[in-house]
């Protein structure tokens, strides 16, 4: 499963991406062994079967610009753990990559995803106060601040556009 913005591929892994799951999967030690990295593909693709319509467990994807579908420049996706009816929106885009549009860009696909995809009615975010590259990406890509963490971290939603009875467009918060 790929998704597509204007410069990005969201990519959903296989194992033909170990070697790039090795190289830029986030943990505390890069790069990570071929033995862990077959763990996270294996934990990510139980997870894509995982969700369904109405509900995310967790949707884990590579970032790749889509001249060059092959390197991983980050991950994005949907984290449903804590509610898998409203996920939280995640994104981690590698030093070298941020910047230059591609976190709106992600924002934007995932929204889509959740609420066509999924049918989900919103979807939660929140970063550190001090990310203001997050906290633009995510009011950039149609998510609306609605309050703070007692931190002041600031926390974000996206409420998808629900059908009316006559088959119109409701707005949504927005």
């Amino acid at each position: 499963m790929d998704y597509k913005t204007e410069e990005l591929i969201l990519h959903g892994v296989t194992e033909a991406d170990l070697a790039e799951v090795a190289r830029t999967w986030p943990s505390e030690r890069r790069p990570i062994s071929e033995e862990a990295a077959r763990g996270v593909i294996a934990r990510m693709r139980e997870n894509y079967g995982r969700n369904t319509v109405g509900r995310v467990a967790h949707l884990c994807l590579a970032v790749c610009r889509a001249e060059d579908p092959r390197t991983i420049l980050g991950w994005c996706g949907l984290d449903g753990r804590r509610d898998p009816g409203e996920p939280e929106i995640f994104l981690l885009l590698d030093e070298d990559h941020r910047g230059k549009g591609y976190g709106t860009q992600c924002v934007k696909e995932l929204l889509r995803i959740a609420a066509e995809d999924f049918s989900l009615p919103s979807v939660h975010g929140g970063c550190d106060k001090d990310n203001i590259a997050s906290r633009r990406a995510m009011e950039k890509g149609g998510m609306v601040r609605y309050g703070a963490e007692e931190n002041g971290d600031p926390l974000y939603r996206f409420c998808a556009k629900k059908r009316t009875e006559t088959g119109g467009q409701e707005s949504g918060e927005r």
